[in-house]
This record gives C-alpha cells, sequence and structure tokens, in this order.
C-alpha cells in the first residue's frame, strides 16, 4: 500500500482516515517525485546521511519498480571522503543562490502567483511556516507527487483523466524548464556526486514522465 507524504505543501481540509492505495505504476510515479522532493529540499545532516548509506538509491530504486518507463539518470551515490560540512557546502554551491526558485522580480513573481493557483484549486496551500516558498523546486515536485497520488486514488476514469491533465499542465508549465535548469547549472557547478548524478536523473524523470502522461491524454 502507498500514501503520499507532503514535506512542502499542506492540506486545508483534513480529510478523515488515512489513505492508501494499491501500488501501481502511478504510485510508482508519486513515490519517485516523493523521494526527488526530498533531495531537493536540503543538504542537510539527514540528506547527508542518506546519501553516505546509499539510501537515496535505494529510495528510488524502490519506487521505480512498477514505473511504466525506465527511470534513466547518472549515479547517486556520495563522493568518495566527503564530510557532511563539504555536502552542505556543495549543495549550496550547485543549488543555492535561489537556481531552485523561479528566477527573481516580476517573473518569479507571476510564478509565485501562478502555483499558489493550482495549489489552492486542488486544496492546497504553502503556508508561512512552510519550509521552502511555493515556487521552490521541492515544492513543485511536491506537488506532482500528490497529482499523481490522487489520480491513483481516484474514483472514476474521468476524475483520473482530470488530475493526469493537471500533471501534464504543471510539467509543461513550470517543471520541465525549472529541471532543465537545475541540470544545466549542476553542469556548469562542475557539481560532485551524488548531485551531478541526482540532478540528470531529474531532468531525466521529469521530460519521460511529461511524455508518458502526454501520451496517455493523446497528446
Amino acid at each position: 500500500m502507498f500514501t503520499y507524504s507532503l514535506q512542502g505543501l499542506e492540506l486545508t481540509a483534513e480529510p478523515t482516515g488515512v489513505l492508501e492505495v494499491e501500488e501501481n505504476e502511478t504510485t510508482a510515479r508519486s513515490a519517485v517525485y516523493q523521494v526527488l522532493g526530498a533531495f531537493f529540499a536540503s543538504g542537510d545532516a539527514t540528506s547527508f546521511e542518506k546519501s553516505r548509506e546509499g539510501i537515496w538509491t535505494k529510495e528510488l530504486t524502490e519506487a521505480a519498480l512498477l514505473l511504466p518507463f525506465a527511470l534513466a539518470g547518472g549515479e547517486v551515490l556520495l563522493a568518495a571522503g566527503m564530510s557532511e560540512g563539504e555536502y552542505a557546502a556543495e549543495f549550496d554551491h550547485v543549488f543555492g543562490g535561489g537556481r531552485l526558485l523561479a528566477g527573481t522580480g516580476e517573473a518569479r513573481e507571476a510564478e509565485v502567483a501562478s502555483v499558489r493557483r493550482d495549489y489552492e484549486y486542488f486544496g492546497l496551500a504553502a503556508s508561512e511556516e512552510a519550509p521552502h516558498p511555493p515556487d521552490h523546486l521541492a515544492t513543485e515536485l511536491d506537488f506532482l507527487q500528490y497529482l499523481c497520488f490522487k489520480e491513483a486514488a481516484s474514483s472514476s476514469p474521468r476524475l483520473a483523466t482530470s488530475f493526469r491533465r493537471a500533471q501534464r499542465d504543471f510539467l509543461s508549465g513550470h517543471v520541465l524548464g525549472r529541471a532543465a535548469e537545475v541540470v544545466a547549472a549542476a553542469r556548469a557547478a562542475g557539481a560532485a556526486q551524488p548531485f551531478a548524478g541526482m540532478a540528470g536523473l531529474l531532468g531525466a524523470f521529469v521530460a519521460d514522465d511529461h511524455g508518458y502522461v502526454a501520451g496517455l491524454l493523446g497528446g
């Protein structure tokens, strides 16, 4: 059984009970988004330990078991000899400076307003207490995790299709371009592992997932 686990977003109306669904190709997609969102959320001590112990790799492997396409991307192993402090510094070097946000100025303001509308439409919110702003990549991956789960838990094909369409539109409107920028930033920074590998995996996964969902919807 699978259930979503939001980190950057919160439900505006708490459901009764814990909703779980049988694992399938859609929950697998949700699970991969869950792992990616957690990785890009922080370069903290927990993330370092998961890298050192190979847990990120294990979680991705388990999440991808039922994927309807291959999980492509680079290695996600910790660079040999990297310390916890070096890990945090490398995360900031590669992904800091607003690289995981939607730019600056008016363009960013428009992005924040747009994603807020998407979140609110599906009963979610990014509060002031949230660990990241609404336009942070980790928050957007969190949202895709939720949309995939809601598709899997839908009570009718019509409802499932609406969640699928929301995934396609959110990927094309927000995440595909952001992921490409993250891949480019990692390359430009000469990112060490696991950051280079995870950036590559992110870029490949969101592109493949968008193609998969668009194909199901007929374009």
